[in-house]
C-alpha cells in the first residue's frame, strides 16, 4: 500500500491541475454521502471525529477521517488532522495520505474553482480574514485562477499574522505584495476577494463594509451554529454554495438566515456542479456582490486524492 507523507502529499497537487481536477469531478457523477459527524468525549466539549465518504463512476472511492479538536493549538497541535484512504473500483485499500494537507489544498481549490465563475477577471486584491494553517493555502489557491498583486491578512494576534504573512511570502510569486492590515474594515472596502478562514463562532465580516463588485469566500465554518459573515453580506450578494446537501446541513452562515426569514431559500442560487455545468450562470456584472459558502464535500478529497496517487504513480 502506499503511504504518503504530508510533504509528499502536498507535492503531487500542484494547484492549477488540483483546481482542473476539481472541476472535472463535479462534471462528473460523483458519489458522496453526507458526512457522519461524532462527537468525542474528553477535552473541550466541540472535539469531532467526522468521516467523509465519496466514489466515483466505477466505485473507486476515497474517504476521509478527520479530528476537530478546538482545545489543540493550546497544545501546540493542529485543530484539524487528518488522513485519507484511498480505494480502487475493486476495493481495495491502494493508498493512505495526509488528510491534514489534502483538506487544506482542497480547501483552497474549491474556493478558487468558485472564484472562476464568481469574482471579477481583474481582480487583483485579495483580502485574507484568519491566520490559521489554512491561510496559505487560500492564498496560493486565488493567485492560482486572477492576476493578484496584493494580499492583505487580517487576523487577531499580530505575531501570527506576521509570521503567516511571511509563509505567504515564501509561496506566492515574489511581485505580490503580503502585508498585515491594522484595520479589517478598510482592508475589505478595498478588496477585489474576500476570503474568511476562521473559527471565529460570531461574524468577523460586515456587509456593509464590502465594496461594489467583491466576491466573497467563507470557508471558515463548518457548523449551524457558528458564522463568518453578518446578515447584510448575504441580503447584499447572490448565494452559491459548494454542495446544496452539505450547506443545508452544516452552513450556518446560510441556516442561521434562512431560520430567521432574513433570506428565502430561493437566494442560494447554485452550487458548484451548477456553475461547472453553466445550468446557473455566475457573475453576470462587474457590480454584484458574489459569495461562496463551502462546507467541504468529499468530491473534493476524491478529485485531490485520485490526482495525488496518479502523481505519485509517475513518480516511480
Amino acid at each position: 500500500m502506499l503511504v504518503l507523507s504530508a510533504e509528499e502529499t502536498r507535492a503531487r497537487a500542484p494547484m492549477p491541475r488540483l483546481i482542473e481536477s476539481l472541476r472535472q469531478a463535479f462534471l462528473s457523477d460523483c458519489v458522496a454521502p453526507l458526512r457522519q459527524v461524532v462527537k468525542v468525549p474528553g477535552g473541550s466539549p466541540e472535539r469531532l471525529l467526522i468521516a467523509m465518504p465519496a466514489f466515483d463512476a466505477s466505485g473507486a472511492g476515497a474517504i476521509k477521517l478527520l479530528t476537530v479538536f478546538p482545545d489543540n493549538p493550546a497544545n501546540g497541535l493542529p485543530t484539524v488532522q487528518a488522513l485519507v484512504v484511498v480505494f480502487s473500483q475493486s476495493g481495495t485499500p491502494d493508498a493512505v495520505l495526509d488528510g491534514t494537507v489534502v483538506t487544506r489544498l482542497r480547501t483552497g481549490a474549491a474556493s478558487a474553482l468558485a472564484s472562476s465563475y464568481l469574482s471579477r477577471e481583474d481582480s487583483a486584491h485579495l483580502v485574507i480574514v484568519g491566520t490559521g494553517a489554512l491561510a496559505p493555502y487560500m492564498a496560493i489557491a486565488h493567485c492560482a485562477v486572477r492576476p493578484i498583486r496584493r494580499i492583505s491578512l487580517c487576523g487577531r494576534r499580530p505575531e501570527r499574522a506576521s509570521a503567516t504573512a511571511a509563509a505567504i511570502r515564501s509561496l506566492v510569486d515574489h511581485a505580490v505584495t503580503v502585508v498585515v492590515c491594522d484595520s479589517i474594515e478598510s482592508a475589505v472596502a478595498a478588496a477585489d476577494i474576500v476570503s474568511c478562514a476562521t473559527s471565529s463562532p460570531t461574524p468577523v465580516l460586515c456587509g456593509s463594509w464590502l465594496a461594489p463588485g467583491t466576491f466573497v469566500d467563507l470557508v471558515g465554518s463548518f457548523s449551524p451554529a457558528t458564522r463568518e459573515a453578518d446578515d447584510a453580506v448575504v441580503l447584499r450578494s447572490r448565494i452559491f454554495v459548494d454542495t446544496y446537501a452539505g450547506a443545508m446541513a452544516e452552513a450556518g452562515d446560510i441556516l442561521d438566515p434562512l431560520a430567521r426569514g432574513v433570506i428565502d431559500r430561493q437566494r442560494v442560487e447554485g452550487e458548484l456542479s451548477d456553475l461547472v455545468r453553466e445550468r446557473v450562470a455566475g457573475r453576470t456584472n462587474r457590480e454584484e456582490i458574489t459569495l461562496f459558502k463551502s462546507v467541504g464535500t468529499a468530491i473534493e478529497d476524491l478529485a485531490a486524492a485520485k490526482l495525488i496517487v496518479a502523481g505519485a504513480a509517475d513518480n516511480k
